[in-house]
This record gives C-alpha cells, sequence and structure tokens, in this order.
C-alpha cells in the first residue's frame, strides 16, 4: 500500500464495487461507528483509480454469476478487470476460473513490488 500511496505502484484501479462491499462488511458487523473513517481512508487512497460500475459492467457480472457460480461482488470485480486490463490482485481461487482473466496473488505482487 505504501508503494501505491507513494506512486511508485502505478496503474492501480479497484470497481466502486469494492467500496459497497467494505460497507456491507461493516454493516454485517453492526460497526457503525468505524464505517464512515474506514470508508473515508479507502476513497482517499492516493494512485487508486476507482472504476464506476457501469450497465456494461453489471451485465457481464450477471453473466458471471450465472455461468461461473460466483457471488455477485466477484463479478463486478471481475467484469470490472474484464473491461480494463484483464488482472485481478486477489486471494479468490474463484477468479481462476474465468476465462481472460488473470489472478494476481496479492503477496507475490508485494513482493515483485518491494524493491
Amino acid at each position: 500500500m505504501d508503494k501505491i500511496q507513494s506512486g511508485n505502484v502505478k496503474g492501480i484501479y479497484a470497481s466502486t464495487a469494492s467500496i459497497q462491499e467494505v460497507i456491507f462488511w461493516f454493516y454485517n458487523r453492526q460497526l457503525f461507528s468505524s464505517l464512515t473513517k474506514a470508508i473515508s481512508e479507502l476513497t482517499h487512497l492516493k494512485n487508486v483509480e476507482w472504476v464506476a460500475v457501469t450497465p456494461d459492467i453489471c451485465l457481464t457480472a450477471s453473466l458471471l454469476i450465472n455461468e461461473q457460480n460466483i457471488s455477485p461482488f466477484a463479478a463486478y470485480h471481475a467484469a470490472t478487470a474484464m473491461f480494463r486490463d484483464k488482472t485481478i490482485l486477489s486471494t479468490d481461487g474463484a477468479y481462476d476460473r474465468i476465462k481472460g482473466i488473470e489472478r494476481i496473488d496479492p503477496e507475490q505482487f508485494s513482493k515483485a513490488n518491494r524493491k
């Protein structure tokens, strides 16, 4: 994260569905007092491009849910990657099943960008 914040790692993007996912995570645990601070910090990360969930991304996500039996948020993230560079940074092996998506493990990414 420090490398991203400093601009040493470029080309980082995330779906705005990620923000929604974090909101649900806090909501489901009733961590309301921490929610706003967490979302503020997340949305103010430097050097991260937030990609809006568009109708095309929603349609692609719905196809992925149906065809790959993945969760809605995983489908939004995969669809976003499909419209961008076809690469996703995740520990979730579900992305390995999706044709045309390359999953990069965050630990491997971190090791590759430590220099």
